[in-house]
C-alpha cells in the first residue's frame, strides 16, 4: 500500500492491527527459551563479555534454520587490511550481483558462523552472491573501527570486481541491527565518495543512538524484554561501541541524523512490528523518501527484532522470501 510519498512502497505498516503487534505463539515461546538461555549460569572461566558472545552465537546458530545450497569460500582481503570474509555463491547461477553483508550483534557480538545458514539461503534464493564481513568488535575496538573495516572491505571488493564475478553496477550493501547501521552509513558515504552502490538493504537497523528512548514509542512498547531486544541492550551496545557518549550525534553513528539524504541509493528496509527499532526505521524510510530516494518499507506483522536469524519461525520464512525477492528484483541486470 503506497502512502502519500509515491516513491515509498509501505508494506503493511498503515494496516497493522492489535494482533499484528503481538508475537504469535511460536515467537513468544522462542523469546521465553532465549531468556532462559541468557539467564543460565555462565562458566566461571569466562568474562561477562565472553559469556555474552558465546550465548549470542549459541542462540543464533541453534535457531537459524538449515543452510541453502551454495558454494562457500573463505577470503582474506589484503587490500582491506586483512579483513576476513566469507563468500556465498549460488550454485549454477552467476548473476554478477554481489551483496556485502555486515552482521548484527550490537557491534559487540556476532560472527561469520552465526550467519552461515541465513546468507547461504539468501544467496540460493536471490541468485546474488553474498560476502559477509568479519569486522572488529567493541569494546576492544571502539568506533570507528568496525566502520573502518567495513569501508576498507567495500572498497577492496569494488576495486577487484573481476575476482568476485561482480558487475560494478550491481554492488549492494546489507546489514542487520548494528550491521544495518554500518550499511546505512556506507550507503550515505557512497554518494559523496563511492564506491557506487546499487541498493541498500537495511534489516531492523539501529539508526539513532543519540535520542532518549521515549522519542520512539516502539522502544517503550517493545523494549522491556518480552520481545527479545531490550532498551538496556540498546544502551549497552551504544556505550560499548562509542566509549565517549558525545559521539552519539555523529551521523556515522546515528545515520538518521544526517543532514542530507539526496542521491541515496534505493533502499529496502525490513523491520518487525514488535521490534523496539521499528519507529526509527520508519523515520529513516521517510527521510530517504522525502529526499527522492526509492524506498520499500516492509513492516512484518508479529515479528520481533532479528527475526531473520530465527529461520524456523513462520514470520522469518515469510520475511526471508520477501527479502530474497527484493534482492533479485532490485539487482537485476
Amino acid at each position: 500500500m503506497a502512502d502519500d510519498r509515491t516513491n515509498v512502497f509501505d508494506r503493511g505498516f498503515a494496516r497493522l492491527s492489535a494482533e499484528d503487534v503481538s508475537p504469535d505463539c511460536e515467537t513468544a515461546e522462542l523469546v521465553n527459551e532465549i531468556n532462559e538461555m541468557l539467564a543460565a549460569p555462565r562458566a566461571p572461566t569466562l568474562s561477562p563479555l565472553e559469556a555474552g558472545r558465546d550465548a549470542a552465537s549459541a542462540i543464533f546458530q541453534a535457531y537459524s534454520g538449515p543452510p541453502g545450497e551454495t558454494e562457500i569460500d573463505e577470503i582474506i582481503l589484503p587490500e582491506g587490511e586483512g579483513v576476513r570474509t566469507r563468500l556465498y555463491k549460488p550454485q549454477n547461477e552467476r548473476s554478477g550481483a554481489l551483496v556485502v553483508y555486515m552482521h548484527g550483534g550490537g557491534w559487540m557480538f556476532g560472527s561469520l558462523d552465526d550467519y552461515d545458514a541465513l546468507l547461504s539461503r539468501l544467496a540460493a534464493r536471490s541468485g546474488a552472491g553474498f560476502i559477509s564481513l568479519d569486522y572488529r568488535l567493541s569494546p576492544e575496538n571502539r568506533f570507528p573501527a568496525a566502520l573502518d573495516d567495513c569501508r576498507r572491505a567495500l572498497y577492496a571488493i569494488s576495486d577487484n570486481a573481476d575476482a568476485f564475478n561482480l558487475d560494478p553496477a550491481r554492488l549492494a550493501v546489507m546489514g542487520d541491527s548494528a550491521g544495518g547501521n554500518l550499511a546505512a552509513v556506507l550507503a550515505q558515504e557512497s554518494v559523496r565518495s563511492g564506491p557506487a552502490i546499487a541498493a541498500q538493504f537495511l534489516l531492523y537497523p539501529m539508526l539513532d543512538i543519540s535520542s532518549p528512548h521515549r522519542v520512539y514509542p516502539s522502544r517503550i512498547d517493545f523494549g522491556d524484554g518480552d520481545y527479545f531486544l531490550t532498551r538496556d541492550a540498546i544502551d549497552a551496545a551504544a556505550a560499548n561501541y562509542l566509549g565517549d557518549p558525545g559521539l552519539a550525534r555523529d551521523p556515522r553513528v546515528s545515520p538518521l541524523l544526517a543532514e542530507n539524504f539526496a542521491g541515496a541509493p534505493p533502499a529496502y528496509i525490513l523491520v518487525g512490528a514488535c521490534d523496539p527499532l521499528r519507529d526509527e526505521a520508519r523515520a529513516y524510510a521517510a527521510r530517504l523518501a522525502d529526499a527522492g530516494a526509492t524506498v520499500e518499507f516492509d513492516c512484518a506483522p508479529g515479528a520481533i527484532h532479528a527475526v531473520l536469524s530465527f529461520g524456523f519461525l513462520q514470520s522469518a520464512r515469510r520475511a526471508e522470501t520477501r527479502l530474497a525477492d527484493a534482492v533479485r528484483r532490485m539487482l537485476k541486470p
